[in-house]
């Protein structure tokens, strides 16, 4: 429950984290998209006049949707009406508070600067900037944060670069930007700190299904146990009196699965509950397998199935001997079962881990992901089909132990054949 109320805060922290970067993210784009386009509109109006507004000269602001208008005041005192030009957004007082110079190139590409209305650039760094932004195949942009450019060809194969300062225009967008990442960064963190109190709430009704759950299986397991040993009891008195025969011999190994699926689910209650400590101790892999594995090269022989082996002499692990038994004998159980003519297991120890593998034959392996096998009671459709006893119980089983010994475990199909990696 600890690691779901965990998965549950993280889901629900990213997701605001998410939201707050999308809405935030936009406002800021739009606002240094605002000023671009405005530097841009500048650095237009000047390139339309040559590169330089000249002494005297007032664009007339009109607004934009309006075609043409009349009523520009000549310097002999008439009127005339022309249609709307890109300079037209500039009023009086932003001409004459305009930061910008322009550099003209010649074919060549030497430079040299024919206006220049900014005071705090040297001649060197006016010069580096409009070179870089000439050499850099872009008709607009931005050089060392604070300039907008534009390049422009001229009459000829003369090439001229406006550089506006938009500093001024920029310093209350990176005020935005600052109080968004401020914001940004507080409301995720206060959503976090709001998140894991509200987390053991929405957790709780999970936790107390999780619990009865839990509770059945291990009331179910218990309570099994009497009915099964009077069935296998009166069976075996009727054995005696009448004699074996077939309807007897199905309950015997019926009551034989009910009994071992009772104590596997035993298992897994105890575990679920962490009702009784791990036993733990240094022991050698290899030591376990050289006893389990006799046994069953004799039985996959028996059903016509070839069993390799491919296993290190020296394993050491730490962990429950009696868990990792039972983990072994599963997994080769379930080959045996399922398995139509190969086998392979091998157990490896490499670069300080431990791998465990096991691929068998089998019919209708999908390729991709099989992980379900590890669910409690889960079978496969071919599983159910065929003619071998399970519980779905076994894999499970497998699971369990791996996670409680810090493990991982996959399943996967790959060319008809199901496949088991364990890794420690």
């Amino acid at each position: 429950m600890k690691k779901l109320r965990w998965k549950f805060i993280g889901f629900a922290s990213l997701s605001v984290t998410v939201l707050l970067v999308l809405i935030l993210g936009t406002i800021n784009l739009v606002n240094f998209g605002l000023v671009a386009s405005k530097a841009d509109q500048i650095t237009q109006a000047i390139a339309d006049r040559g590169g330089s507004f000249h002494e005297g000269e007032e664009p007339n602001f009109n607004p934009p949707s309006q075609e043409s208008y009349p009523g520009q005041v000549t310097p002999q005192g008439g009127e005339e009406s022309r249609p709307a030009r890109p300079d037209d957004i500039l009023s009086r007082d932003m001409v004459e508070s305009m930061r910008y110079y322009t550099v003209k190139f010649d074919a060549s590409g030497n430079p040299s600067i024919i206006d220049e209305r900014i005071s705090f650039l040297d001649a060197t760094s006016r010069l580096n900037i409009a070179s870089e932004a000439y050499k850099s195949g872009h008709n607009v942009g931005w050089k060392n944060t604070y300039y907008r450019f534009r390049v422009a060809s001229t009459s000829g194969q003369e090439t001229m670069v406006i550089v506006v300062d938009a500093s001024r225009e920029l310093s209350p967008s990176y005020n935005v930007l600052n109080a968004s990442l401020a914001g940004g960064a507080a409301g995720i963190l206060v959503s976090f700190l709001v998140l894991i109190p509200l987390s053991k709430i929405l957790v709780k009704p999970t936790e107390e299904s999780i619990r009865k759950q839990k509770r059945f299986v291990s009331d179910a397991s218990h309570e099994l146990k009497t009915p099964l040993t009077i069935i296998s009891a009166n069976n075996e008195i009727n054995e005696a009196i009448y004699g074996e025969n077939e309807q007897s011999k199905t309950i015997t190994r019926q009551v034989k699965l009910l009994n071992s699926m009772v104590a596997e689910l035993n298992a897994l209650a105890k575990m679920d509950e962490g009702s009784e400590k791990m036993p733990t101790s240094d022991f050698d892999l290899a030591d376990i397998l050289a006893d389990l594995i006799p046994p069953f090269e004799t039985k996959f022989k028996a059903k016509g199935i070839n069993l390799t082996t491919d296993i290190d002499e020296n394993i050491p692990f730490h962990g429950s001997e009696k868990l990792c038994r039972t983990l072994f004998a599963n997994i080769l159980e379930n080959a045996y079962k399922y398995g139509l003519t190969e086998a392979s297991f091998s157990c490896k120890k490499e670069n300080g881990r431990i791998t465990i593998k096991l691929k068998n034959d089998a019919e209708d392996i999908p390729d991709g992901d099989l992980d379900r096998v590890f669910e409690r009671f889960y079978r496969s459709d071919a599983a159910r089909a065929s003619q071998n006893d399970g519980s779905g119980l076994g894999l499970a089983m497998v699971k369990e132990i791996v996670l409680a010994h810090k493990g991982r475990c996959f399943a996967y199909g790959k060319d008809g054949k199901f496949n088991i990696k364990i890794t420690f």
